[in-house]
């Protein structure tokens, strides 16, 4: 059964002359029940393990971005109503809550070492200071809506894509210059990651294009360019030993072998698209943010569906991972972040 704690602890700070307050809602999800949070029936074997549902209320707009800092401290929070916080997770505080208006599916990218954050708000690449929230620097040349950011792992460069405008922008973080505009023959780009290693990013398109780009990180030229994907790359991710890419292709999760660049595995999704997805930092499992309201999980090594978490009402727009890998952050139109705790679950397997 579904065993509700007996505590509801509201953690209430004032920003900036407004009251944002958080509602904590437990539950405990047993084995046997399928209510609030039911599980795919392929996994009899949930019964060797629970998985704790942690709900933070309290946010008025629609929980659109989410990230984890690599020390497991900071959870940051993008919502409809154009704000971004910053939540302390072990206090579960709200350390800052600034006027940022993240756009739809865009990551937060940050550098720990340089106290930096950059996202991506309306035309502007934003940089901000990561653990006061403070706007340092506004980055103005795109002309349409910027789609996703990513900071190279030696903190020196930016790359930010648009598929409004069909640009891909490489900038010097340090002095906000422009470094380079690619625009030829890219289609309408919207994701983007840096290869661990720094020595590659890699973009995913929509529309006409539907393609993965390669490129080099230092020169800026195109490496390579994939086969045409059946539907739109909606997200791509890269694991953490930066040899696997991958992407949420229309309703299907894919892989390729980074070394090969072949595809290793076609994991079938949800009905609907999927909209963005997380990987772990075990680089084991990959969870999808799905249009139908609930985040399915996949064994990246088998292809195999491991389950299927609900409890979100409407699309689930976000995801991100704990560094140690033990809860998973999912936020939705609902306007709530669900903690999945999955350990011992995960374990389990």
């Amino acid at each position: 059964m579904i065993k509700q704690a007996n505590y509801i602890k509201l953690l209430s700070s004032v920003v900036a002359g407004m009251s944002l307050s958080l509602t904590l809602n437990y539950s405990v999800i047993g084995s046997k029940v399928f209510a609030q949070v039911p599980l795919s029936q392929s996994t009899d074997y949930l019964a060797q393990a629970n998985i704790t549902v942690e709900d933070l209320q309290g946010f008025n707009g629609v929980v659109k971005s989410l990230a984890v800092t690599p020390d497991g401290q900071l959870l940051l929070v993008a919502t409809g109503d154009g704000l971004l916080s910053a939540i302390d997770l072990e206090t579960k505080e709200i350390l800052y809550s600034k006027a940022v208006l993240v756009n739809n599916y865009s990551s937060i990218a940050f550098n720990l070492e340089k106290d930096i954050l950059v996202v991506g708000d309306d035309q502007t690449v934003m940089i901000l200071s990561l653990s006061t929230g403070r706007k340092l620097s506004f980055l103005r040349e795109h002309t349409g809506k910027v789609s996703d950011v990513a900071i190279s792992p030696d903190g020196n460069n930016i790359v930010s894509v648009s598929g409004d405008d069909r640009t891909i922008r490489i900038w010097d973080l340090e002095s906000g210059e422009l470094i380079k505009t690619i625009g030829a023959n890219i289609g309408p780009t919207t994701s983007v990651q840096y290869t661990p290693d720094g020595t590659l990013f890699i973009t995913g398109a929509i529309g006409d294009d539907r393609t993965f780009k390669f490129w080099d990180a230092t020169t800026f030229e195109l490496l390579n360019t994939s086969s045409q994907q059946p539907g739109f790359i909606n997200d791509l991710k890269i694991s953490s030993d930066g040899t696997q890419l991958v992407a949420a292709v229309r309703n299907f999760v894919k892989s390729w072998d980074l070394t090969t660049l072949k595809q290793t595995r076609s994991m079938k999704g949800p009905k609907l698209e999927i909209n963005t997805i997380a990987v772990s930092p075990d680089n084991r499992t990959v969870a999808t943010a799905n249009k139908e309201g609930t985040v399915m999980l996949f064994d990246l090594a088998t292809g195999r569906k491991i389950t299927t978490l609900q409890g979100h009402r409407g699309w689930v727009l976000s995801l991100a991972f704990s560094p140690d890998g033990q809860f998973l952050y999912s936020g939705a139109e609902d306007k709530i972040v669900k903690v999945w705790q999955l350990q011992p679950y995960m374990k389990s397997l």
